[in-house]
């Protein structure tokens, strides 16, 4: 940010009201509802027609990894009732898969190396918010969400939040299945599930005994994978819920891609079907999005086509698992689909200053060109801020440690983000070494 507005910054968020008054009591883990979705639901979809959709995880059933028997892998999701009429939405992560190589060759990682696979496609594992910390903490006094109601969004489809197929991929190697060649159909059915969750939000708040006004803050975020769904499906909630006050925070996502996956996911005919999932104001670029403009791009439509709405991003200035996910692509651009060889190396330093500075850019440039977006680049590598999911030693608690941007704490800039009655944004950085 720009030195001369340095001072402003410090008074405004050192002026913010208090966060909350402090209370003992612990977070009651019953207080979250486990809310089953049906295989198969009528709902009336964002244009007004009826739809039939197919709520579902990547596969039907995940292996037990005691003995691997079949666990049912139905899709549900988690509500916690709050004190307030404020509401967020949250889309949690867990990477992506757009073809044979990360769709299948990659679970190899898993079972061979104990390492992540490029996607999760497991309902039953990190997708829950039961001890997840960062804000979904409410017994921090400093959560500036712990009176909000919480809509908890669990992700199992690889599709970003935002698919509606069912696609027959090829384990090559038989290394999955083993029968070299063999077909694995994976359901990318996020929008789906999306679209079930909404539907019961639209009962449960429209139905409550203030539904003229039912939801007055409406927060819609997510973490990496979540993150993105959060930026896609935004228009929809903010349709759905039409007098909410609707702000947008995506958290590690920053559209950091290269060519060959813009070309394979944001165009019609597409894996995850987007030209039939995409809000109106993003399904217009299909075809013509480019990996240098699409942060720039998604979010300039955002503010553009909302000028009441607040919209902001977080990322550190390395973060790990983007930049490795950047290599995943870059390398199978240039045709290495051998998930071994994927994993970042010290000598992979090129990656992440090329990440970064494509990162800082594009953050920079939405911020010169938009008069309702904000952003805040964290030092270091560590991989979201929402949830302790990836803390470290150093940050145990990253949503209430981060405060390396010009020494304002995170928690008071997302707070100033959210309830600032008259809204300035506050862009901050870390101080380059």
């Amino acid at each position: 940010m720009k030195s001369k507005y340095l001072f402003s910054i410090i008074v405004l968020l050192s002026s913010l009201p208090a966060l909350a008054k402090q209370h003992h009591n612990h977070q009651d883990k019953n207080e979250w509802q486990t809310i089953p979705v049906a295989s198969q639901m009528e709902i009336i979809d964002p244009s007004g027609q009826s739809k039939t959709i197919t709520p579902s995880c990547a596969f039907e059933t995940v292996p037990n990894p005691l003995d691997g028997t079949p666990l049912d892998n139905s899709f549900q999701f988690y509500f916690k009732q709050g004190k307030s009429k404020n509401v967020l939405v949250y889309f949690n992560g867990g990477g992506s898969c757009w073809n044979d190589a990360t769709c299948v060759a990659s679970l190899a990682l898993e079972a061979v190396e104990g390492d992540r696979p490029t996607y999760n496609p497991s309902i039953l594992q990190e997708n829950s918010p039961v001890d997840a910390g960062g804000v979904f903490d409410d017994s921090n006094r400093r959560n500036p969400f712990k009176d909000w109601s919480k809509v908890f969004i669990p992700y199992c489809t690889g599709d970003l939040h935002a698919g509606s197929s069912e696609v027959v991929y090829t384990d090559v190697d038989g290394s999955i299945t083993g029968f070299p060649g063999a077909p694995v159909p994976v359901k990318h059915k996020g929008f789906d599930n999306f679209l079930a969750v909404q539907d019961w939000m639209k009962t449960h708040f429209k139905g409550r005994s203030w539904h003229k006004n039912a939801i007055d803050k409406m927060l819609v975020t997510g973490s990496s994978a979540g993150g993105y769904g959060a930026t896609l499906n935004f228009p929809y909630l903010q349709a759905a819920f039409p007098r909410a006050k609707a702000m947008l925070f995506a958290d590690a996502s920053a559209s950091i891609v290269s060519e060959g996956f813009v070309d394979d996911v944001f165009r019609s005919g597409s894996p995850w079907n987007f030209e039939n999932t995409l809000p109106t104001i993003f399904r217009s670029g299909l075809g013509t999005y480019t990996a240098a403009d699409l942060n720039v791009d998604l979010f300039q439509r955002l503010s553009y086509r909302y000028p009441r709405s607040r919209f902001a991003q977080y990322t550190t200035e390395f973060d790990g698992v983007q930049v490795l996910f950047n290599k995943v692509m870059d390398q199978i651009d240039q045709g290495n689909t051998n998930p071994f060889t994927w994993a970042l190396q010290p000598s992979d330093y090129l990656y992440f200053a090329d990440w970064n500075a494509r990162m800082t850019a594009s953050f920079g440039q939405i911020a010169d060109t938009t008069r309702n977006y904000q952003y805040y680049i964290g030092e270091g590598s560590i991989h979201t801020i929402l949830t302790d999911d990836f803390a470290t030693e150093a940050q145990p608690h990253p949503f209430y440690d981060e405060q390396s941007a010009q020494g304002v704490r995170f928690t008071s800039w997302l707070n100033y983000f959210v309830n600032a009655r008259w809204f300035y944004p506050i862009s901050l950085a870390y101080e380059a070494q």
